[in-house]
């Protein structure tokens, strides 16, 4: 009974001081007013940056080489290529917010339709056939019958399939999921997994059922049909203190040709601003398990699951070069990175960032993240309306 009690003691001292840390000190950030100077490792903004947006919320680096913005005020997706050249426009999407490209280069757009009152709005998950759209179909069945009686039934396939090629604004799209119940419900994220089937980060402010509460992460396959809300990850109506609480979620980034992923949200309620997720296949289980669990003595020397490191973690990009996680936090106005460990890189920056010029502002809410093939880092500046651009000051080439 003594042992009993000494153990109770520390468990419930541990969630105590956890719950008590201090929120991040932006001064840990290094100075980003100083321009690096040669041989230091540092994130060096390339001039001009990308203008013309409204409200940027997300971007997203294509499989196809090209460049995908989200701008949340002017409802529309902008299609770019890597010298910032807009290629095509798409208005017919409300309020953008995420974006995903599947291997058939297929976008997913989380935003939002009218409802069927003719006057809300409600969320809703768009899918975008840019390359082709297939609609194949059977026209007829030949039945022939043998010498012998035997009886052959063959189905005629007429292949009426278009292919789009890149006319984001023409290519045939479709609404693949809403919930008209639940209007007030938004999908700021969306990862592809492998073989195409996806998960969505959905968020919307009722989370006080405990069978359907608003924040969810929901699995699709990859016909677009909804298999399962994913029950490694909790909402409590209260919030909570362990790394698999979720409340407000902000976006997900599932690492390439991989089940793990990476969910950002506020830490409104909630003690983790980012997790990290990994996929577990056994005989006994088969699900997500948090990478990192403070409950399981990972805190030490793991920074990613630092009580309120975050204020709003926004979104997440990853360099599978260098095995980096990138996490852009809209409160903080940073961009915080972290190596394959989870440990806090010196290279982060943010809040009062300005150009080596001094021409540009420094970050203002910014909400979107991504990381491209040629080891550029964009950084949807929201609140400046700018999509910004960086690379890393020693790096020489990209391999």
């Amino acid at each position: 009974m003594k042992f009993t009690r000494i153990l109770l003691f520390g468990l419930l001292l541990g969630i105590s001081m956890a719950g008590c840390e201090k929120r991040f000190d932006l001064s840990t950030l290094p100075n980003p007013q100083q321009v690096p100077t040669v041989g230091d490792t540092s994130y060096v903004e390339i001039y001009p940056p990308w203008g013309g947006f409204e409200s940027p919320r997300a971007i997203l680096a294509g499989n196809d080489q090209l460049m995908y913005v989200a701008d949340y005020d002017r409802n529309e997706i902008v299609m770019l290529d890597a010298g910032g050249n807009v290629l095509k426009r798409d208005s017919r999407i409300m309020h953008p917010i995420s974006l995903a490209q599947n291997s058939k280069l297929d976008l997913y757009v989380g935003g939002e339709v009218i409802a069927p009152n003719g006057t809300d709005t409600i969320g809703a998950i768009y899918r975008i056939f840019l390359v082709r759209f297939d609609t194949n179909y059977v026209s007829r069945i030949d039945t022939v019958i043998g010498p012998f009686g035997d009886t052959t039934i063959t189905p005629i396939i007429r292949d009426t399939s278009y292919y789009a090629g890149h006319d984001l604004p023409n290519a045939h799209h479709r609404i693949i999921w809403q919930e008209p119940g639940r209007p007030e419900r938004r999908y700021p994220g969306i990862g592809i997994l492998p073989k195409n089937a996806f998960i969505v980060a959905r968020t919307g402010p009722d989370n006080t059922s405990f069978v359907d509460p608003d924040t969810r992460l929901l699995r699709f396959n990859k016909g677009d049909t909804l298999i399962t809300p994913i029950g490694d990850l909790v909402t409590r109506p209260s919030g909570g203190t362990a790394i698999t609480d979720i409340r407000y979620l902000t976006g997900i980034m599932v690492f390439p040709s991989q089940f793990d992923f990476v969910l950002t949200q506020s830490t409104d309620g909630v003690v983790y601003g980012a997790v990290w997720m990994a996929y577990t296949s056994t005989i006994d289980f088969q699900g997500w398990l948090p990478k990192y669990d403070p409950a399981n003595g990972a805190q030490r020397g793991v920074d990613i699951i630092r009580p309120y490191l975050f204020q709003n973690a926004s979104a997440a990009a990853y360099d599978r070069r260098r095995r980096e996680i990138f996490i852009v936090d809209s409160k903080l106005d940073s961009v915080i990175k972290f190596n394959q460990r989870g440990q806090f890189r010196s290279e982060s920056f943010g809040k009062k960032l300005t150009s080596s010029s001094g021409q540009l502002p420094g970050l203002n809410s910014p909400m979107g993240i991504a990381f491209s093939g040629d080891c550029t880092l964009y950084v949807a500046d929201t609140g400046n309306k700018l999509i910004r651009r960086f690379k890393l000051s020693i790096q020489a080439s990209c391999r």
